[in-house]
Protein backbone atom coordinates (compact mmCIF):
# COMPACT_ATOMS: atom_id res chain seq x y z
CA UNK A 1 0.00 0.00 0.00
CA UNK A 2 1.48 3.36 -1.06
CA UNK A 3 2.02 6.39 1.48
CA UNK A 4 -1.27 8.34 0.53
CA UNK A 5 -3.97 5.93 0.68
CA UNK A 6 -2.59 4.07 4.07
CA UNK A 7 -2.83 8.18 5.06
CA UNK A 8 -6.45 8.26 3.72
CA UNK A 9 -7.37 5.37 5.29
CA UNK A 10 -5.77 6.75 8.70
CA UNK A 11 -8.04 10.06 8.40
CA UNK A 12 -11.18 7.88 8.19
CA UNK A 13 -10.60 5.94 10.85
CA UNK A 14 -9.91 9.27 12.84
CA UNK A 15 -13.33 10.35 11.31
CA UNK A 16 -15.14 7.74 12.72
CA UNK A 17 -13.86 7.68 16.08
CA UNK A 18 -14.92 11.29 16.39
CA UNK A 19 -17.97 11.95 14.80
CA UNK A 20 -19.85 11.78 17.93
CA UNK A 21 -17.55 14.11 19.53
CA UNK A 22 -17.09 18.03 19.40
CA UNK A 23 -14.32 20.31 20.77
CA UNK A 24 -15.95 22.71 23.09
CA UNK A 25 -15.22 25.61 25.81
CA UNK A 26 -16.28 24.43 28.92
CA UNK A 27 -16.94 26.29 32.39
CA UNK A 28 -14.77 23.98 34.74
CA UNK A 29 -14.37 27.54 37.29
CA UNK A 30 -10.69 27.87 37.66
CA UNK A 31 -9.53 24.57 36.25
CA UNK A 32 -7.13 25.50 33.42
CA UNK A 33 -8.39 22.54 31.29
CA UNK A 34 -11.25 24.86 30.38
CA UNK A 35 -9.87 25.66 27.43
CA UNK A 36 -7.43 23.13 26.46
CA UNK A 37 -7.65 22.57 22.57
CA UNK A 38 -7.54 18.24 24.00
CA UNK A 39 -10.96 18.82 25.48
CA UNK A 40 -13.71 16.63 23.81
CA UNK A 41 -17.17 16.88 24.41
CA UNK A 42 -19.28 13.62 23.95
CA UNK A 43 -22.72 14.37 23.56
CA UNK A 44 -24.30 11.06 23.97
CA UNK A 45 -22.09 8.13 25.26
CA UNK A 46 -23.36 4.44 25.36
CA UNK A 47 -25.36 3.56 28.01
CA UNK A 48 -27.41 0.29 28.73
CA UNK A 49 -30.44 0.08 31.51
CA UNK A 50 -32.05 -3.16 32.64
CA UNK A 51 -34.63 -3.51 35.38
CA UNK A 52 -33.51 -5.32 38.02
CA UNK A 53 -36.41 -7.21 40.15
CA UNK A 54 -36.13 -9.13 43.34
CA UNK A 55 -38.42 -12.11 44.51
CA UNK A 56 -39.84 -10.30 47.27
CA UNK A 57 -39.34 -7.37 50.11
CA UNK A 58 -39.67 -6.23 53.59
CA UNK A 59 -42.48 -4.36 54.15
CA UNK A 60 -42.83 -5.21 57.92
CA UNK A 61 -41.66 -2.84 61.01
CA UNK A 62 -42.22 -0.18 58.36
CA UNK A 63 -45.33 1.73 60.62
CA UNK A 64 -47.49 2.40 57.35
CA UNK A 65 -50.77 0.56 56.12
CA UNK A 66 -50.80 -0.31 52.69
CA UNK A 67 -54.04 -0.86 51.32
CA UNK A 68 -56.02 -0.49 48.26
CA UNK A 69 -56.57 -1.81 44.40
CA UNK A 70 -55.20 0.16 41.51
CA UNK A 71 -54.81 -0.52 37.67
CA UNK A 72 -52.22 1.26 36.06
CA UNK A 73 -53.07 0.83 32.47
CA UNK A 74 -48.77 1.10 31.75
CA UNK A 75 -47.85 -1.69 33.95
CA UNK A 76 -50.13 -3.29 35.88
CA UNK A 77 -52.80 -4.39 38.81
CA UNK A 78 -51.40 -3.86 42.11
CA UNK A 79 -53.62 -4.68 44.98
CA UNK A 80 -52.71 -3.97 48.40
CA UNK A 81 -53.92 -4.86 52.26
CA UNK A 82 -52.39 -4.81 55.40
CA UNK A 83 -51.71 -7.20 58.29
CA UNK A 84 -51.82 -6.43 62.22
CA UNK A 85 -51.45 -8.39 65.29
CA UNK A 86 -53.47 -6.47 67.89
CA UNK A 87 -51.65 -6.07 71.71
CA UNK A 88 -53.71 -6.16 75.10
CA UNK A 89 -54.38 -3.05 77.25
CA UNK A 90 -51.39 -3.45 79.32
CA UNK A 91 -54.37 -2.33 82.34
CA UNK A 92 -58.39 -3.41 82.58
CA UNK A 93 -60.35 -0.28 83.37
CA UNK A 94 -63.58 -2.18 82.69
CA UNK A 95 -62.79 -4.79 85.83
CA UNK A 96 -66.19 -5.09 87.76
CA UNK A 97 -67.55 -2.07 86.36
CA UNK A 98 -71.08 -1.05 85.68
CA UNK A 99 -70.06 -0.23 81.78
CA UNK A 100 -72.84 -0.26 78.56
CA UNK A 101 -71.56 -0.98 75.42
CA UNK A 102 -71.13 1.85 72.70
CA UNK A 103 -68.75 0.94 69.78
CA UNK A 104 -65.79 -0.98 68.44
CA UNK A 105 -63.67 1.35 65.57
CA UNK A 106 -60.61 1.17 63.13
CA UNK A 107 -58.63 4.11 63.25
CA UNK A 108 -56.27 5.03 60.98
CA UNK A 109 -54.29 8.03 59.34
CA UNK A 110 -53.97 8.82 55.93
CA UNK A 111 -50.19 10.22 55.10
CA UNK A 112 -51.41 11.92 51.61
CA UNK A 113 -49.39 9.65 49.45
CA UNK A 114 -51.83 8.04 46.82
CA UNK A 115 -51.23 5.51 43.67
CA UNK A 116 -54.10 6.51 41.22
CA UNK A 117 -56.58 8.93 41.31
CA UNK A 118 -57.32 10.67 45.04
CA UNK A 119 -60.50 11.81 44.05
CA UNK A 120 -61.97 8.32 43.97
CA UNK A 121 -64.11 6.55 46.23
CA UNK A 122 -62.63 3.61 48.68
CA UNK A 123 -64.61 0.77 49.96
CA UNK A 124 -62.19 -1.19 53.09
CA UNK A 125 -62.97 -4.07 54.46
CA UNK A 126 -61.48 -5.34 58.08
CA UNK A 127 -61.17 -9.22 58.94
CA UNK A 128 -60.82 -10.98 61.65
CA UNK A 129 -57.44 -13.05 61.22
CA UNK A 130 -58.01 -17.09 61.95
CA UNK A 131 -54.10 -17.69 62.21
CA UNK A 132 -51.26 -16.05 64.52
CA UNK A 133 -48.99 -13.85 62.57
CA UNK A 134 -46.02 -16.08 63.58
CA UNK A 135 -43.15 -17.14 61.27
CA UNK A 136 -40.93 -19.79 63.48
CA UNK A 137 -38.26 -20.12 60.55
CA UNK A 138 -38.06 -16.67 59.09
CA UNK A 139 -38.85 -14.73 62.49
CA UNK A 140 -40.33 -10.98 62.33
CA UNK A 141 -39.55 -10.57 59.15
CA UNK A 142 -42.79 -10.34 56.50
CA UNK A 143 -42.58 -9.71 53.13
CA UNK A 144 -44.93 -8.69 50.29
CA UNK A 145 -45.97 -12.55 49.30
CA UNK A 146 -46.28 -13.27 53.54
CA UNK A 147 -50.32 -13.91 54.13
CA UNK A 148 -52.10 -15.32 57.05
CA UNK A 149 -55.68 -16.78 56.90
CA UNK A 150 -58.17 -14.73 57.74
CA UNK A 151 -62.43 -15.31 58.37
CA UNK A 152 -63.80 -14.64 54.96
CA UNK A 153 -66.81 -11.95 56.78
CA UNK A 154 -66.01 -9.00 57.27
CA UNK A 155 -66.06 -7.18 61.07
CA UNK A 156 -66.58 -3.87 59.24
CA UNK A 157 -66.66 -1.90 56.05
CA UNK A 158 -66.78 1.50 54.84
CA UNK A 159 -66.78 3.78 51.74
CA UNK A 160 -64.47 6.48 52.26
CA UNK A 161 -62.80 9.88 50.04
CA UNK A 162 -59.67 10.78 51.45
CA UNK A 163 -58.92 13.84 49.10
CA UNK A 164 -58.09 16.95 50.91
CA UNK A 165 -58.15 14.39 54.19
CA UNK A 166 -54.02 14.20 55.22
CA UNK A 167 -53.50 13.70 58.71
CA UNK A 168 -57.78 13.19 59.44
CA UNK A 169 -58.26 10.74 61.75
CA UNK A 170 -60.52 7.79 60.00
CA UNK A 171 -63.24 5.90 61.75
CA UNK A 172 -64.53 2.50 60.56
CA UNK A 173 -67.36 1.29 62.68
CA UNK A 174 -66.84 -2.60 63.36
CA UNK A 175 -69.16 -5.18 64.56
CA UNK A 176 -71.36 -4.48 67.55
CA UNK A 177 -71.03 -8.21 68.71
CA UNK A 178 -67.41 -8.60 68.50
CA UNK A 179 -67.56 -4.99 70.85
CA UNK A 180 -70.33 -6.41 73.28
CA UNK A 181 -67.70 -9.65 73.51
CA UNK A 182 -64.31 -7.67 74.40
CA UNK A 183 -66.66 -5.59 76.64
CA UNK A 184 -67.98 -8.77 78.61
CA UNK A 185 -64.76 -10.09 78.84
CA UNK A 186 -62.63 -7.53 79.64
CA UNK A 187 -65.34 -6.67 82.76
CA UNK A 188 -65.61 -9.97 83.87
CA UNK A 189 -62.04 -10.37 83.74
CA UNK A 190 -62.31 -13.45 81.35
CA UNK A 191 -59.07 -16.50 80.74
CA UNK A 192 -58.85 -15.00 77.17
CA UNK A 193 -57.26 -11.74 78.53
CA UNK A 194 -55.40 -13.17 81.83
CA UNK A 195 -51.80 -13.15 79.54
CA UNK A 196 -50.42 -11.35 76.25
CA UNK A 197 -50.56 -15.30 75.06
CA UNK A 198 -54.27 -16.33 75.83
CA UNK A 199 -55.35 -12.48 74.28
CA UNK A 200 -53.37 -13.16 71.38
CA UNK A 201 -54.83 -16.58 71.43
CA UNK A 202 -57.75 -15.26 71.65
CA UNK A 203 -58.05 -11.91 69.08
CA UNK A 204 -55.16 -13.26 66.56
CA UNK A 205 -55.04 -9.73 64.79
CA UNK A 206 -56.88 -7.96 61.66
CA UNK A 207 -56.55 -7.71 57.67
CA UNK A 208 -57.62 -4.77 56.19
CA UNK A 209 -58.14 -3.99 52.41
CA UNK A 210 -60.47 -2.99 49.42
CA UNK A 211 -62.68 -4.27 47.06
CA UNK A 212 -61.47 -4.15 43.45
CA UNK A 213 -64.62 -2.82 41.67
CA UNK A 214 -65.35 0.18 43.26
CA UNK A 215 -61.45 1.08 44.30
CA UNK A 216 -59.21 2.32 42.00
CA UNK A 217 -55.93 3.64 44.07
CA UNK A 218 -54.09 2.90 46.64
CA UNK A 219 -53.66 4.66 50.10
CA UNK A 220 -51.20 4.88 52.88
CA UNK A 221 -52.04 5.58 56.52
CA UNK A 222 -49.44 6.35 59.26
CA UNK A 223 -49.07 3.53 62.25
CA UNK A 224 -46.50 5.37 64.84
CA UNK A 225 -45.61 3.08 67.58
CA UNK A 226 -48.19 4.67 70.04
CA UNK A 227 -51.09 4.97 67.75
CA UNK A 228 -54.50 3.47 68.78
CA UNK A 229 -55.59 0.90 66.12
CA UNK A 230 -58.89 -0.54 67.97
CA UNK A 231 -60.92 1.54 70.39
CA UNK A 232 -63.61 0.42 72.16
CA UNK A 233 -66.13 2.97 73.37
CA UNK A 234 -68.54 2.56 76.29
CA UNK A 235 -70.16 4.19 79.08
CA UNK A 236 -69.29 3.64 82.45
CA UNK A 237 -72.75 4.03 84.92
CA UNK A 238 -72.67 5.95 88.25
CA UNK A 239 -74.34 9.13 89.46
CA UNK A 240 -73.31 10.31 86.13
CA UNK A 241 -72.69 8.51 82.82
CA UNK A 242 -69.70 8.84 81.59
CA UNK A 243 -68.28 8.28 78.25
CA UNK A 244 -64.91 6.21 78.06
CA UNK A 245 -62.73 4.04 76.14
CA UNK A 246 -60.20 1.66 75.93
CA UNK A 247 -57.93 1.34 73.11
CA UNK A 248 -55.59 -1.27 71.73
CA UNK A 249 -52.35 -0.64 69.90
CA UNK A 250 -50.57 -3.31 67.59
CA UNK A 251 -47.63 -5.02 67.46
CA UNK A 252 -44.86 -2.96 65.70
CA UNK A 253 -42.55 -6.56 64.27
CA UNK A 254 -45.99 -8.22 63.33
CA UNK A 255 -47.35 -5.52 61.42
CA UNK A 256 -46.63 -5.69 57.43
CA UNK A 257 -48.24 -5.19 54.18
CA UNK A 258 -48.64 -7.75 51.53
CA UNK A 259 -48.35 -6.54 47.90
CA UNK A 260 -49.49 -8.15 44.97
CA UNK A 261 -48.82 -6.90 41.17
CA UNK A 262 -49.89 -8.24 38.27
CA UNK A 263 -48.07 -7.08 34.97
CA UNK A 264 -50.44 -6.43 31.85
CA UNK A 265 -48.20 -4.56 29.93
CA UNK A 266 -46.51 -6.88 27.09
CA UNK A 267 -43.08 -5.20 27.72
CA UNK A 268 -43.10 -6.89 30.95
CA UNK A 269 -44.11 -10.46 29.95
CA UNK A 270 -39.78 -11.45 30.52
CA UNK A 271 -40.35 -10.93 34.23
CA UNK A 272 -41.82 -13.54 36.91
CA UNK A 273 -43.90 -13.41 40.03
CA UNK A 274 -41.11 -14.43 42.81
CA UNK A 275 -37.95 -14.58 41.12
CA UNK A 276 -34.53 -12.45 40.85
CA UNK A 277 -34.34 -11.05 37.46
CA UNK A 278 -32.32 -8.52 35.73
CA UNK A 279 -33.68 -8.00 32.56
CA UNK A 280 -31.68 -5.80 29.76
CA UNK A 281 -33.83 -2.78 27.77
CA UNK A 282 -33.45 -4.69 24.60
CA UNK A 283 -35.93 -7.58 25.58
CA UNK A 284 -38.37 -4.82 27.63
CA UNK A 285 -39.87 -2.92 24.73
CA UNK A 286 -36.11 -0.62 24.80
CA UNK A 287 -37.32 0.43 28.39
CA UNK A 288 -36.62 0.02 31.80
CA UNK A 289 -38.89 0.49 34.54
CA UNK A 290 -38.60 1.41 38.17
CA UNK A 291 -41.71 0.72 39.95
CA UNK A 292 -42.75 0.40 43.59
CA UNK A 293 -45.26 -2.59 43.17
CA UNK A 294 -42.31 -4.83 41.61
CA UNK A 295 -39.88 -3.64 43.91
CA UNK A 296 -38.01 -2.95 40.56
CA UNK A 297 -35.21 -0.68 40.26
CA UNK A 298 -33.21 0.87 36.77
CA UNK A 299 -29.28 -0.25 36.47
CA UNK A 300 -27.25 1.87 34.64
CA UNK A 301 -24.34 0.13 32.69
CA UNK A 302 -21.61 1.74 30.86
CA UNK A 303 -20.17 -1.50 29.21
CA UNK A 304 -17.87 0.44 26.58
CA UNK A 305 -16.48 2.81 28.63
CA UNK A 306 -12.87 1.94 27.99
CA UNK A 307 -13.04 2.23 24.57
CA UNK A 308 -12.26 5.76 25.67
CA UNK A 309 -8.65 4.75 25.70
CA UNK A 310 -8.66 4.02 22.52
CA UNK A 311 -8.99 7.91 21.66
CA UNK A 312 -5.93 8.88 23.35
CA UNK A 313 -2.60 7.37 25.07
CA UNK A 314 -3.91 9.56 28.46
CA UNK A 315 -7.70 9.91 29.01
CA UNK A 316 -8.90 12.08 31.90
CA UNK A 317 -12.54 12.33 32.54
CA UNK A 318 -13.06 16.48 33.20
CA UNK A 319 -16.56 16.20 33.82
CA UNK A 320 -19.68 13.78 33.43
CA UNK A 321 -23.31 14.35 33.58
CA UNK A 322 -26.33 11.20 33.55
CA UNK A 323 -29.75 12.84 31.86
CA UNK A 324 -32.77 11.03 32.17
CA UNK A 325 -35.45 11.64 30.70
CA UNK A 326 -38.62 10.33 31.58
CA UNK A 327 -40.64 8.30 28.87
CA UNK A 328 -43.84 10.57 28.00
CA UNK A 329 -45.95 7.94 29.71
CA UNK A 330 -44.67 8.37 32.73
CA UNK A 331 -46.47 12.22 33.29
CA UNK A 332 -49.33 11.29 32.61
CA UNK A 333 -52.45 12.32 34.92
CA UNK A 334 -53.11 10.79 37.98
CA UNK A 335 -49.22 9.99 38.03
CA UNK A 336 -46.47 12.42 39.02
CA UNK A 337 -42.79 11.67 38.85
CA UNK A 338 -41.09 10.88 41.82
CA UNK A 339 -39.67 14.46 43.19
CA UNK A 340 -36.17 12.85 44.13
CA UNK A 341 -34.05 10.06 42.65
CA UNK A 342 -30.96 8.59 44.23
CA UNK A 343 -28.24 6.90 42.65
CA UNK A 344 -25.81 3.97 44.04
CA UNK A 345 -22.81 2.20 42.66
CA UNK A 346 -23.56 -1.14 42.42
CA UNK A 347 -22.07 -4.07 41.19
CA UNK A 348 -22.84 -7.76 39.98
CA UNK A 349 -25.45 -8.52 42.73
CA UNK A 350 -27.46 -5.62 41.94
CA UNK A 351 -27.35 -4.47 45.71
CA UNK A 352 -26.73 -0.81 46.59
CA UNK A 353 -23.36 -0.24 47.88
CA UNK A 354 -22.24 3.63 47.87
CA UNK A 355 -24.26 6.42 47.57
CA UNK A 356 -23.40 8.88 44.85
CA UNK A 357 -23.18 12.22 46.49
CA UNK A 358 -22.25 15.68 45.26
CA UNK A 359 -19.00 17.09 45.01
CA UNK A 360 -19.17 19.46 48.36
CA UNK A 361 -17.90 18.68 51.51
CA UNK A 362 -21.20 17.57 53.46
CA UNK A 363 -21.25 14.39 50.47
CA UNK A 364 -24.91 14.92 50.00
CA UNK A 365 -26.88 12.55 48.26
CA UNK A 366 -27.93 13.65 44.59
CA UNK A 367 -31.23 13.76 44.36
CA UNK A 368 -31.87 13.94 40.36
CA UNK A 369 -32.27 17.75 40.44
CA UNK A 370 -36.11 16.83 38.87
CA UNK A 371 -36.90 19.92 36.03
CA UNK A 372 -40.41 19.59 34.38
CA UNK A 373 -40.90 20.85 30.83
CA UNK A 374 -44.28 22.35 31.29
CA UNK A 375 -44.54 23.31 28.03
CA UNK A 376 -44.03 20.07 26.18
CA UNK A 377 -42.41 17.86 28.74
CA UNK A 378 -39.63 16.90 26.29
CA UNK A 379 -36.96 18.33 28.16
CA UNK A 380 -38.11 17.09 31.88
CA UNK A 381 -35.31 15.54 33.48
CA UNK A 382 -33.15 14.46 36.36
CA UNK A 383 -29.24 14.67 35.73
CA UNK A 384 -26.63 13.40 38.01
CA UNK A 385 -23.39 14.13 38.12
CA UNK A 386 -21.35 11.37 38.15
CA UNK A 387 -17.67 12.17 37.35
CA UNK A 388 -16.01 10.41 40.41
CA UNK A 389 -17.98 6.96 39.57
CA UNK A 390 -16.67 7.35 35.89
CA UNK A 391 -13.68 8.05 36.70
CA UNK A 392 -13.25 5.58 39.34
CA UNK A 393 -14.34 2.83 37.13
CA UNK A 394 -12.09 3.66 34.42
CA UNK A 395 -9.34 3.07 36.99
CA UNK A 396 -11.10 -0.33 38.00
CA UNK A 397 -10.37 -1.21 33.95
CA UNK A 398 -11.68 -4.35 31.45
CA UNK A 399 -12.96 -6.42 35.12
CA UNK A 400 -15.06 -3.58 36.41
CA UNK A 401 -18.09 -4.80 37.22
CA UNK A 402 -19.55 -1.22 38.77
CA UNK A 403 -22.73 0.00 37.49
CA UNK A 404 -25.22 2.51 38.47
CA UNK A 405 -28.85 1.81 40.81
CA UNK A 406 -31.82 3.91 40.69
CA UNK A 407 -33.06 4.29 43.78
CA UNK A 408 -36.15 5.54 45.87
CA UNK A 409 -35.40 8.10 48.83
CA UNK A 410 -38.52 6.64 50.44
CA UNK A 411 -37.96 5.20 54.08
CA UNK A 412 -39.41 1.81 53.21
CA UNK A 413 -40.53 0.73 49.82
CA UNK A 414 -44.37 0.12 50.97
CA UNK A 415 -44.48 3.97 52.23
CA UNK A 416 -45.82 5.07 48.71
CA UNK A 417 -45.79 4.04 44.99
CA UNK A 418 -42.95 5.95 42.69
CA UNK A 419 -43.02 4.86 39.06
CA UNK A 420 -40.90 5.93 36.23
CA UNK A 421 -40.27 4.25 32.49
CA UNK A 422 -36.88 5.24 30.75
CA UNK A 423 -35.87 4.73 27.57
CA UNK A 424 -32.59 3.42 26.22
CA UNK A 425 -30.66 4.92 23.62
CA UNK A 426 -32.68 2.80 20.27
CA UNK A 427 -35.88 4.95 21.47
CA UNK A 428 -36.95 7.79 21.33
CA UNK A 429 -36.49 10.67 24.83
CA UNK A 430 -33.46 8.56 25.87
CA UNK A 431 -30.84 8.19 28.79
CA UNK A 432 -27.93 10.59 27.52
CA UNK A 433 -24.08 10.57 29.34
CA UNK A 434 -22.54 13.58 28.66
CA UNK A 435 -18.85 13.37 28.56
CA UNK A 436 -15.93 15.91 29.02
CA UNK A 437 -12.82 13.93 28.21
CA UNK A 438 -9.01 15.75 28.21
CA UNK A 439 -7.42 13.27 26.32
CA UNK A 440 -3.28 13.63 25.09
Amino acid sequence: MTKRPRFLLILVLLFTIFSACEKVNVGFGDAATSTDPNLTYIDNYSVELSTYKPDSFLTSSHQVFSIGHHTDPELGITRAGSFAQINMPVSNPLADVDAEFDSLELIIKPTGQFYGDSSGTMKINVYRLTENIKDDFLGDYYYNSSSFAHDPVPIGQKEINLSGRTGTEIHIKLSDALGQELLNKFRSGHTDIASEAAFLDYFKGIYINTDSIQTNTIAYFKAPSDSVLLRLNYQEKGLYTEKKSLNFSFTIAKQFNQIGFRKTNVKLSAFEDQKIQLIDSRYSGNQAFFHSSMSSKIKISFPTLLNLKELHPYIKIIKAILVLRPDPVSLLKPYQLPSALNLYSTDETNTAIAGITDATATGTLQTGNLFIDGLYGEETNYSYDITSFITAKMAEGQFSTSALLLTSTQTSIDAATERLILNNQSNKQPVQLKLYVLGL
